[in-house]
């Protein structure tokens, strides 16, 4: 008995000692691991302390402040209400960084946060508005010669304050929104912004807006156009008769025929293009008329009354007798005759790029009046170009018959 106690009190000592030996190995690797590891994270430390640093040097990393005009509260920008966006917006429109990528960046930015707040942003709008101030912006998309027969779209950056904050009301929608923009079509004396707004309040509520902005149209076009050099105003009277052909209104034809030349014996081409669009081959004999006008003095002043004839030249026997005086005509230079005839491929049809079976006689017609009137060429410029537009209209005939085209 004595002997088995003897025994158990051996083993369990010497288990005891060995878990002893073996806890002690493992606190020893245990602490060789930990070490290790944290040697290994100060180094990792230490090199990423030492890149930022050389980051910071390099380039001048430095806290981005808070914008001065922008009021602060706990360090942060405190919002602004609509009425402070639109103080801040005339701001950056009358600065210098309006002319900056990052200040049209900045201006674009408080528009939609206007356009974000929706219907309440509409009473502030309308107070600047109401006012009739503005300042310019980028006006480069607006200054071209003409416009032809388009009503404006939206601007990627708006040619000026005005002209954000019709694009923010009409994006926020709904009845004030329509009574805002009527307000500023009714109050309005430059045509850009007529024909601006008659699309916007077009898209908002269809033909609603229909007989307001024809009323306005007619107005300013029975008034002389605004005395300004600003380029919004270049095209004042074209775009006031694009709102007519927009809404396909002819009852100003018998007022525009006494418009095509103005005060200072110039063309009115916008006079001009509606009167062909409203009253297509009628037109011809006032066109023909106006050509030999005294106070035409020059080839460029002609040209839009022959360009007029082109259009129907080949399908309306008076314009074709005209527009046949017109390109044998000395007083026209070279390059308007020769352009004349050369466009004999293009104006008059619906789409050029995409003819029909309903172009090919108006193609016919004008194949056989260059084979009528080439032989007896005015000169060279003439002859090259009925040469190229003989070409061009029989490759059309050729795309709507499917045959070969016949030899220029």
């Amino acid at each position: 008995m004595r002997s088995a106690i003897l025994t158990a009190l051996a083993l369990f000592v010497g288990a005891l000692t060995a878990g002893v030996l073996i806890s002690k190995h493992l606190a020893t690797r245990h602490a060789a691991e930990l070490a290790g590891r944290e040697e290994a994270w100060e180094a990792e430390r230490a090199a990423l302390e030492e890149a930022l640093g050389r980051m910071r040097e390099e380039a001048l990393i430095v806290p981005a402040p808070v914008p001065a005009l922008l009021p602060v509260t706990n360090g942060m920008p405190a919002q602004l209400s609509s009425a402070e966006i639109i103080v801040r917006l005339i701001e950056l429109s009358s600065g210098a960084s309006a002319q900056t990528p990052v200040g049209q960046r900045e201006i674009v930015y408080w528009l939609e946060e206007l356009a974000i707040r929706g219907p309440s942003a509409l009473p502030a709008i309308q107070e600047f508005l109401q006012r009739y101030e503005d300042v310019e912006l980028d006006t480069s998309a607006v200054s071209g010669k003409g416009i032809g027969t388009r009503l404006p779209a939206a601007f990627l950056f708006p040619p000026s304050l005005r002209f954000g904050l019709f694009d923010v009301a009409q994006r926020i929608g709904g009845e004030q929104a329509e009574v805002i923009l009527t307000e500023a079509l009714n109050q309005t004396g430059r045509g850009l912004e007529v024909a601006y707004l008659t699309r916007a309040l077009q898209e908002l509520a269809p033909d609603r807006h229909r007989a307001a902005a024809l009323k306005v149209a007619h107005r300013l076009l029975s008034q002389p156009g605004p005395q300004s050099s600003s380029r919004l105003d270049r095209n004042h009277r074209d775009h006031l008769y694009a709102v007519l052909l927009f809404y396909q209104d002819t009852s100003y034809a018998a007022v525009a025929q006494t418009q095509v030349l103005g005060a200072d014996g110039q063309p009115d081409r916008g006079a001009i293009r509606y009167l062909q669009r409203s009253l297509g081959a009628q037109a011809v004999p006032l066109a023909a008329q106006t050509y030999h006008d005294p106070r035409l003095t020059n080839s460029a002043a002609r040209e839009p009354f022959a360009r007029l004839a082109l259009t129907f030249a080949g399908a309306d026997p008076r314009a074709t007798e005209f527009y046949a005086e017109t390109i044998n005509d000395p007083a026209l230079t070279p390059n308007h005759r020769r352009n004349l005839i050369e466009d004999l491929n293009q104006d008059g049809f619906a789409d050029p790029k995409n003819l029909t079976a309903n172009d090919l006689p108006l193609i016919e017609n004008r194949i056989e009046l260059i084979e009528k009137l080439a032989p007896s060429a005015l000169d060279d410029a003439n002859a090259a170009a009925f040469q190229e537009a003989y070409k061009d209209l029989l490759m059309m005939q050729s795309k709507i018959t499917g045959q070969p085209p016949g030899q220029p």
